[in-house]
């Protein structure tokens, strides 16, 4: 297993583009509801390097050791759905780029952790039923 490090952000680029995700705000990559890049935004990719942007005109110079893909549960209407939708694109790109999926502590991405996010999102949704 290796990280992105040499991997090429073209290669990068072909595999964010062959997942639907489109270059947007912030300079980052967003996956909208939408084929095309249009309708309201499902879940982000930014650069794990600081400041987390990718320069399109640098990117088939450039490589870096991670990304990190994200949404907010509170922006969308069927959270469980984003994050299937988030996950598959994750699965995949780490396949395209033959990297590694880690949770958001870098440890290794395992069924008990995506339960965990699932759980996480039944207990947010409770909280917005119930209005606590």
């Amino acid at each position: 297993s290796r990280g992105l490090g040499d991997v090429y952000k073209r290669q990068l680029l072909d595999a964010f583009l062959s997942q639907g995700l489109r270059y947007g705000s912030k300079k980052i990559f967003h996956f909208h509801a939408e084929q095309g890049g249009s309708g309201p935004i499902i879940f982000s990719l930014a650069n794990s390097v600081k400041p987390g942007t990718f320069d399109l005109d640098e990117m088939p110079r450039m490589a870096t050791p991670s990304i990190s893909l994200f949404f907010a549960m509170e922006d969308l209407k069927d959270p469980m759905a984003g994050l299937d939708i988030l996950l598959n694109s994750a699965k995949n790109i780490a396949i395209d780029l033959n990297g590694e999926l880690k949770d958001e502590s870098r440890s290794v991405f395992t069924g008990q952790t995506e339960e965990h996010y699932r759980q996480r999102i039944v207990d947010y949704s409770r909280t917005q039923i119930s209005g606590a």
